[in-house]
This record gives C-alpha cells, structure tokens and sequence, in this order.
C-alpha cells in the first residue's frame, strides 16, 4: 500500500511538471518517504481511524516538535489534540497529505492551527520559490481544509520569525507571505494568529535562548506560542467569539497605506476587493506565474501594466492583434485592471519577473495613482514608475525595457490632464534611449484640439482602433529589433 502511494504521488508530479510547485499535491523527497516520512503519516492514520481529535495542529517540523521540543506543554495542555505537523514539509507536502492522504478524513474537527510555509522559502532560491507562490500554497491548503472540515475553525498562525535579525532574507521572505496571509482571516472560519512580536526583541532580533538554531522553538519557545494561541482555541471549543490576535504597529509596515509615499512602497489587492471568496486579482497572480512556470524559461515580450495593458486580452479584436504578434514572439501579459503603481511594484518583486528571461518588456503604469487618490502629485507617481523600472532592471538585468507615457485622460486643461503631462514630463527621463526607450505616443491619442474621445470614448482606456492604429505600430518595430524574428 505504501509504495503504492508513493509511485501515485511520484506519477502526479511528472504529469504536472509545469504546475506551481507549492500547489502540487506530493510526498517528501523520496528518501525520507521510505525512511519516515510515509511510516509517520500511515501512524497519524490510525488516529484518524479511531476518530480523530477536536483540536488539530498542522505544519512543519516547528508544529512536529510539539512531540520533542514542546513535548511538556503539550501533554500538560493537548494531549487529546492530533499532531500533523512533518518535519521539512511544505505547502505541497501538506497538500498531499491533507488531498492524497485523508489526514482530515472521516472525523470533525472543532479547531484547526495552521502554521506553514518556512520551507517553501528555506529550500529553494527566490526565482524558484518567489513569495506569490508560497501564499498561493497556503490559499489552497485553506481551501482544502474547509472543504474537508466544514465546521471547524482554523487558527491560522503567522509563519515563524528565523535567522538572527530582521534582515535574513528567508525571513525577510517569509514576511512578505505573512503580510498577505492575514488577508485569509475572515473572522468568520478563518482567524489570524500573529505569533512574531511574542518572540522578537524590539529591534528585531531573534534570541538563541529561545531558538536555538534560529529557527525552531526550544521548551520557552513552545510555552510561548501555547500561551498565544490558547485564548483562541478556548474560546472555539466553549463556542464563544473567537478574536484574532493581529500585530503591533511594528509589524503592520507592509499594509500601511501612505498618500505621497504610497507609489513607490509595494502592496498587493489580496482580498481587499470586497468580493468575498472571490479573488479575482490573486487568482490572475496564479494564471500567470503558471504561465511563467510552463513556459520554457524564456519570453520575447513582456506587457506590464494596468486595465489598459489588461485589455490586450479582454477585448477581442486586441486579442487578435496578440494572436498575430505571437506567432512570431512568445508574449506573457501582466497587465491588472486597477492596479496602481504600488501594486505592480509587488508583483514585480514577488514573483512575476522570477523564473525566465525576457528580451523585451513595455512597460504602461500611473493612472491609476491619479483616478484612485486625488493627493496623488506628478513626482510622487514617477517616483512609483522609477521604482518600477528599477525592479525590473535589477530582475531582468538582460531585457530591453519600452516605457510608454501614461496615456492622456480627462479633458484638455483639467487637472487630471495636467497632472499625467507633469508625471511624464519626469519619467521619460528614466530613459536613456539604450535599455531604456521611451516610446512618445502621447500625441497620438489627440486630436487638433487636444481632445481624446474620438480614440477614448471613456477618456481613460483607447478603443480596440487604437489599439491597432496607434499603439501597436509604435512598438512593433522595437519587438524586431530586440527579439528577432524568428518564427515561433
């Protein structure tokens, strides 16, 4: 039976090669499958046969040793509750066991405490494993544990603090994951857990004392986490209103929002849509780093952007006018309707131009910093699309960069139009006409009299005609020059 699963697990990794790893449901590394890994799951087996527990931890080895490091508090504060914690696991070894292997099977659990993702980020460089990634494994084993267990609630508890002070770069990592996480409490099913502050010093250092290899808790260490989250499992099992324990200020940077400053500080939209369990945004960050994943390595063209970039695939005549361009050029489209700025910033930096090479990526962001916030000043804006431009030099050092004007919205006079002419003004600056082009199609969108509507009916997003007439031919002969022509 063992082997069987283990052939079974292997078979579905090969069939999805070009998956994202953190959602491919899978066993440990061979080795330690045989050795002890599939014994350890085939033991938490048998619990689950003879009924499970009300009280179910799931993670890592920080949850696994619970049985060695935390071994005192937990026989004296859960010995009825069900360890699956497996040392080294990450998201997609979860998966399997909680999909494939039916840890979560044939019982009900009251309350479910979620702790993973450290692997993700300590076993594979960033290209291989960006932020996106991990947060999209920790969604799906979300996704998977309501599905199994409709009634319990889950206790979902930040990623752990490890490395000696704030600037290891796996935790650093792990912070951008855990600053989108919290997203996933509902307050509802899912409640947010912030375990850092409880084991940091004020300057962000990690104590020896209570970790000793700076990463996994010592007895002090586990006593601390039970004493976190033991009000909220109390209150889950007495069927009392549970309370999420959210961070202090210090912990907080990564969602605060400032008028001036806000272009160029990297945010993500997870789950700020209002649109309940639908997430239209983080499900297009899925598409696309399963497009980067699929791919060969390697895109001719790159479209960054906004709706307006966006609608190169929402509107069927643009579609076609990129069905033409790629059957001569490999082309990845990561344009989001109403992403700003700082939006883009994030999925530049946590996944989206990770994992290939691009010859050439046009680049069309900042009107969205305008429409959605009126403090929103001309050299605030370019300083968002400066930062940008530099993450994009810095991750795709090889590629020749089209930094295309904001398009002209709104009438001619108007603030807005004033605003978008200052902010241009400045960036195309960035340019320096050899890896950076500036493409001046600004002028294009105007009549004589400075007006757009004939090209823009909305004054913001250009018809499918300009699509075709205007932009384009513009960049076109660029795509030549830098990709080549070479049949795809």
């Amino acid at each position: 039976m063992k082997m069987t699963l283990v052939i079974a697990a292997l078979a579905a990794m090969v069939a999805n090669a070009g998956e994202i790893r953190a959602l491919v449901p899978c066993p440990a590394d061979a080795e330690w499958t045989k050795s002890w890994w599939m014994p350890r799951h085939e033991e938490k087996m048998k619990a689950v046969a003879a009924g499970g527990a009300d009280v179910v931890f799931i993670g890592d080895s920080i949850t696994h040793y619970w049985e060695t490091n935390g071994k005192p508090v937990w026989e004296r504060e859960y010995p009825k509750a069900l360890n699956l914690g497996f040392s080294a696991d990450r998201t997609e070894h979860v998966l399997w066991r909680l999909e494939k292997g039916g840890e979560l099977d044939g019982y009900k659990a009251k309350c479910i405490v979620l702790m993973i993702g450290t692997n993700n980020a300590g076993h594979f460089p960033f290209e291989k494993e960006p932020p996106a990634d991990t947060i999209l494994g920790v969604r799906e084993i979300l996704r998977v544990i309501m599905e199994k267990q409709p009634e319990a609630k889950i206790v979902l508890c930040s990623i752990f603090p490890r490395g000696a002070d704030a600037g290891d770069p796996v935790r650093l990592r792990n912070d951008v994951v855990n600053r989108e996480l919290v997203r996933f409490a509902d307050g509802k099913r899912v409640f947010w857990c912030e375990t850092r502050d409880r084991f940091l010093t004020s300057d962000g250092r990690l104590s020896r004392d209570v970790f000793h290899d700076l990463l996994h808790p010592n007895a002090l260490g586990y006593e601390i986490w039970h004493e976190t989250i033991a009000p909220m499992i109390d209150a889950i099992l007495a069927g009392a209103p549970c309370r999420g324990r959210h961070a202090p200020v210090m912990f907080q940077t990564g969602q605060s929002r400032f008028r001036e400053g806000e272009a160029v500080f990297p945010v993500s939209r997870i789950r700020s849509e209002g649109y309940g369990d639908f997430d239209w945004w983080l499900d297009r960050v899925l598409a696309k780093r399963r497009e980067i994943v699929s791919s060969d390595g390697e895109f001719d063209i790159v479209f960054m952007g906004d709706s307006i970039t966006h609608n190169w695939e929402r509107r069927e005549k643009c579609r076609e006018l990129v069905e033409g361009l790629r059957k001569k050029y490999s082309v990845l489209n990561i344009g989001y309707s109403g992403d700003s700025t700082q939006h883009l910033l994030w999925r530049a930096k946590n996944g989206e131009l990770d994992g290939y090479r691009a010859k050439c990526i046009m680049l069309l962001i900042g009107t969205n910093n305008f429409g959605h916030n009126k403090h929103a000043t001309p050299e605030g804006v370019a300083a968002g699309i400066k930062a940008v431009l530099d993450v994009v030099r810095e991750k795709q050092p090889q590629a020749k960069v089209l930094l295309l004007p904001i398009f002209p919205r709104d009438e001619p006079g108007s603030q807005m139009r004033e605003k978008v002419e200052k902010a241009n003004s400045i960036a195309r600056e960035f340019a320096d006409g050899k890896d950076v082009v500036w493409v001046d199609v600004y002028s294009r969108f105007l009549d004589k009299d400075g007006k757009v509507k004939w090209c823009m009916p909305d004054k913001l997003h250009p018809n499918e005609e300009a699509y075709r007439t205007i932009w384009l031919p513009a960049v076109e002969g660029y795509f030549e020059e830098f990709c080549g022509k070479t049949a795809k």
